[in-house]
């Protein structure tokens, strides 16, 4: 993508032999070189700001389309990226399906703000359906920037606090964008643990139902809770189809009776197994499907999971985020069936003691 002619303006890259300098896949800066060019700038004390995108549970369209659709999806966001930042800049392909910026055009707080909202919502870049021959999915992204040399005065300096930036931004929920302030995220620690194992949080679960000294309703709201905090999503809810059920003093955001309008639509989205998954990548809820439910909390997304029993629906179990667009993926349904199914075990022995 990127030629000599477009690269040979920065005394970085004057001798640079280009069978080496760009990215096999991509046709950008490769790793090696992006970040050599940036630890160039820092040598050269030329001011600049440092961004790292990083598209959103990539994973998920290697395992659903195949890495042939992954790579087409890579080059698709790189030649955007690159496009996006034409002149006042470069890109370079970190690794995986991460990318790193390097923007020249300025460094106050306010511009970068302009410059990577216009990046995220009109740039074409992530926030928007790849179509690949006849698969189609949604894409979105998450950045973390800083600035040299406010920011930091030395490249390793930079580049931490860059990726602190980024990791706080995953942190939030993905999709959305991290500039680096001082005050407000000098004291990250930035782990990358890898998140708890599916078996492992059945595992809590399980512990959490059997614990006897509790009462039922107790026991679910802690699953509940513990699950909301595991996920990092907005709300993990039960609501519930018998508007006698836990009605008096609990709380209405974790355990709630729907109306018949909601159960109404409610039902009739969860008619096949008993669950509602978004189609597809894109997570966009409907108006049509909206409820007021729904639309009290601003919800963006959501899955909902049936609860029956003896044929009977009791309720449902539903995962939603009111922030930002997420990609759910197999572990968050499986795990959404799996509470499911401990409430209607829960809610059966109540119902017979």
């Amino acid at each position: 993508m990127y030629t000599y002619d477009d690269l040979k303006k920065y005394e970085y890259f004057k001798d640079i032999d280009m069978n080496y300098a760009l990215d096999s896949l991509t046709g950008v800066l490769s790793r090696a070189n992006v970040l050599g060019f940036a630890k160039h700038l820092v040598d050269t004390k030329t001011p600049f700001m440092m961004g790292i995108l990083d598209i959103d549970n990539f994973k998920l369209v290697n395992d659903n389309y195949g890495h042939m659709v992954g790579d087409e999806c890579l080059k698709s966001v790189a030649s955007n990226l690159a496009a996006y930042v034409g002149g006042d800049g470069v890109v370079g392909r970190f690794g995986g399906d991460e990318f790193v910026v390097i923007y020249f055009k300025s460094q106050s707080y306010d511009d970068i703000h302009d410059y990577i909202e216009k990046m995220m919502n009109e740039g074409n870049i992530v926030r928007r359906k790849i179509t690949v021959g006849d698969i189609g999915f949604y894409v979105t992204g998450t950045i973390g920037c800083a600035t040299f040399p406010y920011d930091a005065k030395t490249y390793d300096d930079l580049f931490i606090i860059t990726d602190k930036a980024l990791y706080r931004g995953k942190t939030k929920g993905r999709n959305c964008f991290i500039i680096y302030v001082e005050a407000k995220h000098k004291n990250i620690e930035v782990h990358r643990k890898e998140q708890a194992s599916l078996p492992s949080i059945f595992n809590r679960i399980t512990e959490i139902a059997n614990n006897e000294r509790k009462s039922v309703k107790t026991r679910i709201k802690n699953i509940l809770d513990f699950v909301t905090v595991t996920l990092q999503i907005s709300e993990t809810a039960l609501l519930l189809t018998d508007k006698s059920v836990y009605a008096s003093g609990e709380d209405s955001r974790t355990l709630c009776n729907i109306d018949d309008d909601c159960l109404k639509i409610f039902d009739k989205l969860t008619i096949s197994d008993n669950i509602y998954v978004p189609n597809g990548l894109y997570n966009a809820v409907t108006e049509e499907k909206m409820t007021k439910f729904i639309k009290d909390r601003k919800v963006v997304t959501f899955i909902v999971f049936k609860i029956v029993i003896s044929k009977k629906t009791y309720g449902y179990i539903m995962f939603f985020e009111n922030k930002i667009t997420r990609i759910w993926q197999e572990n968050d349904i499986a795990l959404l069936m799996f509470m499911g199914k401990v409430f209607e075990i829960l809610s059966y022995k109540e119902q017979n003691n």
